[in-house]
This record gives C-alpha cells, sequence and structure tokens, in this order.
C-alpha cells in the first residue's frame, strides 16, 4: 500500500474487512480510494482534508466546483465498490463457519448446533442482517440451501423495504 492516505473512513472499512478475512474487498476499497486520490490530483481539485487554504493571512473556502466535483467521484466510487462487492456474493469468515454478503448493507449467514437456550432451535445456518431486518433467521441445513434461501429472504425484505419508502 503506498504512503498516501485513502481517508479515515475507508481505512477504518478496509481494516473491518480484512478482520473479517474479506481481504480482496478491502483491496479493492483501497484502490479505488488511490484511484480516486489519483484523479483528483490530475484534474488540480484540493482533496477534502485541504478543504481550506491560506491567502494572505486569511483562511478561504473551497471553490464550491471542487467540492463538487470531488463529492461526485466519491459518490461514483462508492457505488463502484458496493456493485463488485454485491456482485461477489457471498464471501466466507476464515475464523468461523460464517459466510458475509453486502446488498444494501452486510448480511451474515452462521452456522450454529442446536441449542435452544442460545435461541437456536434447529441445526443448521441462521441468517443476521443490517438493522430493521432479519436477526437469526434460520435457513437450511446445508449450506448451499441456506445461501439461495438466504438470497431470497434478503431479496424479499429488500422489495419490502422499497415498498415501505414508496
Amino acid at each position: 500500500m503506498n504512503d498516501r492516505s485513502v481517508g479515515v473512513e475507508i481505512d477504518a472499512t478496509a481494516k473491518w474487512l480484512e478482520e473479517r478475512g474479506i481481504v480482496g474487498a478491502a483491496r479493492l476499497l483501497r484502490r479505488v480510494a488511490h484511484q480516486r486520490d489519483e484523479a483528483v490530483r490530475q484534474l488540480g481539485l484540493r482533496p477534502s482534508s485541504h478543504a481550506h487554504q491560506v491567502v494572505g493571512g486569511e483562511c478561504t473556502a473551497p471553490r464550491d466546483l471542487d467540492a463538487a466535483a470531488e463529492a461526485a467521484m466519491l459518490r461514483t466510487d462508492v457505488a463502484r465498490f458496493q456493485t463488485l462487492a454485491e456482485r461477489a456474493g457471498w464471501v466466507p469468515d476464515p475464523n468461523a463457519k460464517r459466510l458475509w454478503r453486502w446488498r444494501d448493507g452486510w448480511w451474515e449467514l452462521s452456522y450454529h448446533r442446536r441449542n435452544p437456550k442460545d435461541g437456536y432451535h434447529d441445526t443448521g445456518w441462521y441468517l443476521w442482517g443490517p438493522p430493521e431486518s432479519c436477526v437469526g433467521e434460520w435457513t437450511a441445513t446445508l449450506k448451499n440451501d441456506a445461501t439461495r434461501e438466504a438470497d431470497r429472504l434478503i431479496t424479499q425484505h429488500l422489495a419490502a423495504m422499497a415498498e415501505v419508502r414508496r
């Protein structure tokens, strides 16, 4: 990795991904951030960390055009990253019988043995999602069946959320 800063939020997200064994997505996120930084440099725009400059002892605000162009580039980069992460499908977590997936938020599919005291009434794969979504919903006994069922549940949940927003 270069010694150039990619931003606190991007670096924190990349570290979070690496901690969960999603190293490829972390590398992709950092690469997109570096490409954004390079584009900002080539276009002569000021990065947001240098949002003001000192001229004759006084601070001046950045031009609106520079800020709008940088914000648009960042939104494009984030959308591109989210699209690539969604296409990746279910990514295994090396530390446990757990899979991760991005679809409008992070989803977790993990394997648990039957233990009614902990809320696992059947042995198999359980789905957790972002807030206001699935919370430990049993999907299937086998991994392939569980991923298909989880994808169906996620699609169903996202469609319901889109309907509520209308």
